[in-house]
């Protein structure tokens, strides 16, 4: 049996774009505080084999991500990107991780879902529905229907694999998306989805393969065959722990931003820095003595964030479990229609009560 190399398939760099909805159209802000130059060096510090760099909407970092991959024999860099698929109302509906191109027009991120999956199919692209039960009120899943929480069991068969072990997710949405995906016979994997220089490496893969193109083609070979070939994860979710030290790289990242903006409207001549880019162009547009004053505010923003934390995260965890109780009778409702009566077995943090109420339903 060949060695296995442990892959983290899910990264973000400050590269990566985060849509924020304004009075007046779209602003994107970079939503992670990782250099691609870092990811490749925490992920060699914590003995990864292969890290991909799946920015959102964006492969502008690819070029340096690749080129700090090349200098070192020990770890394989992954191309790819993580794309939004939005609805109707241009609300995001999901996450699509995508491996194994090089480019993708902008036409085509935009087709409806089925023309933008056949385009992927066309091209030799891997595609993974990431997080595909994100019940929370921050981001897309794209594995069940928003209002009436039935899975989506057309939109899961045609992906054919999923992430089922996320690592800014909860551990309760990962135990959901493995007894979904287990159910369903559909293999999955585990990334990162790191936003931040902790959070790389938390979550892996066991793949066959070296290069790039042997773990993809093995992926393809899951992807194709699951009941032949089998793939191994590991990792855990995330915690509140994890979301505030998020919170404290970026509001760290902000300041430093600020900072060196300052600098740069005080000495217009000096060497520019590589640093994060910014998309925000109302501010950074804005006069110096404005920015004296949004630095001036950092640290009382980032301490008021952390009390909303504080009330949101237990608000979030209430409403996702109830949620995610709906996404269960989902399964058992569709089992029940194919003659399979039994309950699936639900590991733990689902609790006996839980299993109780779906039994009464």
């Amino acid at each position: 049996m060949t060695d296995l190399t442990k892959a983290d398939m899910h990264n973000h760099s400050w590269y990566s774009l985060l849509r924020v909805p304004k009075l007046r159209g779209e602003h994107y802000y970079p939503d992670s505080v990782n250099s691609p130059k870092l990811i490749i060096k925490v992920a060699r510090k914590r003995k990864i084999g292969a890290i991909a760099l799946t920015d959102h909407d964006s492969m502008r970092g690819i070029k340096h991500f690749l080129h700090y991959a090349s200098k070192f024999n020990d770890i394989t860099p992954i191309v790819g990107q993580e794309i939004t698929k939005y609805n109707q109302k241009r609300k995001g509906w999901a996450h699509v991780l995508v491996y194994g191109l090089k480019e993708i027009p902008w036409k085509i991120r935009f087709q409806p879902l089925p023309e933008f999956l056949e385009y992927l199919d066309e091209n030799n692209g891997l595609y993974v529905l990431a997080h595909p039960f994100d019940l929370s009120q921050s981001a897309p899943g794209g594995g069940f229907n928003h209002k009436s929480f039935e899975i989506n069991f057309s939109v899961l068969k045609r992906f054919r694999m999923v992430e089922i072990v996320n690592g800014l997710q909860s551990k309760r949405h990962n135990y959901l998306t493995q007894i979904i995906a287990r159910e369903l016979g559909i293999p999955g994997i585990a990334g990162g989805d790191s936003h931040h220089p902790k959070m790389i490496g938390r979550c892996f893969t066991y793949l066959e393969g070296t290069t790039e193109e042997e773990i993809l083609e093995y992926l393809r070979k899951v992807k194709k065959s699951p009941a032949k070939y089998r793939i191994q994860t590991q990792g855990t979710g995330s915690n509140p722990q994890i979301w505030a030290e998020w919170f404290f790289y970026l509001f760290h990242n902000l300041e430093h931003k600020v900072r060196y903006d300052i600098y740069r409207h005080l000495n217009p001549d000096a060497r520019k820095k590589d640093h994060a880019p910014v998309y925000d162009d109302s501010y950074y547009n804005s006069p110096t003595f404005v920015k004296i004053l949004v630095q001036a505010s950092i640290p009382y923003a980032f301490w008021a964030s952390l009390a909303f934390l504080k009330i949101w995260i237990p608000r979030m965890e209430k409403q996702t479990r109830e949620k995610e109780l709906k996404v269960l009778k989902s399964l058992i409702d569709y089992q029940a229609i194919n003659e399979n009566l039994e309950i699936p077995h639900v590991d733990l943090p689902f609790t006996v009560e839980d299993i109780t109420f779906l039994k009464q339903q």
